[in-house]
């Protein structure tokens, strides 16, 4: 099992019980450094003092477990409006937004969730037509930003 999954599975019911839902984990080397960031939604919005406290409580358990070797930064951060929409809770909580999905032949087009399917979603294009396409086929979706 690889090193986010393990987290993922090992934090997803204690982070719920602290009153948050773990959105995604990110694990990064830069010259700078690695860097194990997660990412944590609730629906009143998350404040600096819930990053802190959700850090406090993963800084301990991490220490614990030694699943990462040598030194790491730790950051708690709200999801990223930028951020690629990964599980299907995403999908639902973004379901009013306008998305951009870019499927793995390079196609993209831009449609609203209609509906979240076992295998499938399916997309409303231009407020008429819709567009069903499998999970396995999409690359990425992204919150279409519209000024």
């Amino acid at each position: 099992m690889d090193l986010i999954t393990t987290l993922k599975e090992t934090f997803e019911d204690d982070i719920k019980n602290l009153g948050y839902e773990l959105v995604d984990i990110e694990f990064k080397t830069s010259k700078e450094g690695k860097t194990l960031t997660f990412f944590i939604y609730n629906e009143s919005g998350i404040t600096i003092d819930d990053c802190e406290k959700v850090s406090a409580y993963l800084d301990e358990k991490l220490d614990e477990l030694d699943l990462i070797k040598g030194q790491y930064y730790l950051e708690v951060s709200s999801q990223d409006l930028s951020r690629p929409l990964k599980t299907d809770r995403d999908l639902e909580r973004n379901s009013n937004e306008l998305m951009k999905v870019t499927m793995k032949n390079g196609e993209s087009f831009l449609g609203y969730i209609d509906e979240i399917r076992k295998n499938s979603l399916v997309f409303t294009l231009n407020k008429q037509e819709e567009i069903e396409v499998e999970k396995e086929d999409i690359k990425q979706i992204k919150i279409e930003i519209v000024f």
